[in-house]
């Protein structure tokens, strides 16, 4: 009879743990290496990212501004950047800093119109496509039919580019392309905030405005003292000579 080795089988067992332990392990960095790689070859876009604000915060616009309508006090917000997430690419700058109320002072709304708020963010020199430099941040109001869409909206307080109702510039930025795709898109980084620049009220004027006024009045009344005073010297010059030929005839007739 053959003799029975007792620990035969524990070894056995010992070796498929340790197996099982290795494969779980490789099979762990296997997929830890492909996810990193996934990440790493992350493709974002470079475009208008579009959102609605609400409760002070901005909402991601799950459709183009054409196919939602801005209800009347809403304010819809654009950031021009490089996004790979599904929440968009935000503006710089709190979402619950610019009401309506800011946006819109001193303009009012006539019967079956609306007034909406219009934050818009060309984004960093970071994200400017080459030899472009974006502009300033700026809010607009729109004065517009109640039943306009978000894209009338925006064409109402900007010059509009469009490609099959995707907007690709606004102002002229970026002057050309729409939505680029860009391989390797590096993570979002930290940004400041921006400050944007409110409109004027309406019915009242600028300072430049005011001092371009105030200019013009100062010329057009030194033009007008300029003009009395030469006229006055042409009057005692005709005076002056008239005398003199009076004069000259009186001393003429004493003589003869």
């Amino acid at each position: 009879m053959a003799l029975s080795h007792p620990h035969r089988f524990p070894l056995r067992q010992g070796a498929r743990q340790v197996a099982l332990l290795l494969l779980t392990a490789l099979a762990a960095s296997l997929l830890w290496a492909t996810g990193a790689a996934a990440a790493h070859a992350a493709t974002g876009y470079r475009y208008w990212n579009y959102f609605h604000v609400k409760a002070g915060s901005y909402a991601f616009a799950t459709t183009g501004p054409a196919g939602y309508v801005p209800k009347d006090g809403s304010v819809e917000a654009y950031r021009y950047g490089l996004s790979g997430g599904a929440k968009g690419l935000t503006p710089r700058s709190p979402a619950d800093r610019y009401s309506v109320t800011d946006i819109c002072a001193g303009t009012t709304a006539g019967s079956g119109q609306k007034r909406v708020g219009v934050l818009v963010d060309y984004g960093s020199p970071a994200d400017a496509p080459s030899g472009q430099e974006p502009p300033e941040p700026r809010a607009a109001c729109a004065v517009v039919p109640a039943a306009a869409n978000g894209q009338q909206v925006l064409d109402a307080v900007s010059d509009l580019r469009l490609d099959k109702q995707l907007v690709c510039g606004i102002d002229g930025y970026p002057a050309s392309g729409c939505s680029v795709t860009v391989k390797n898109a590096p993570k979002p980084a930290t940004e400041q905030q921006v400050s944007f620049a409110l409109p004027a009220k309406a019915g009242s004027s600028t300072a430049a405005d005011d001092a371009t006024a105030t200019k013009a009045a100062s010329s057009s009344q030194d033009e007008s003292d300029s003009g009395t005073s030469w006229t006055l010297v042409a009057v005692v010059a005709v005076v002056v000579v008239l005398a003199g030929a009076g004069l000259l005839l009186a001393r003429r007739r004493r003589d003869a």
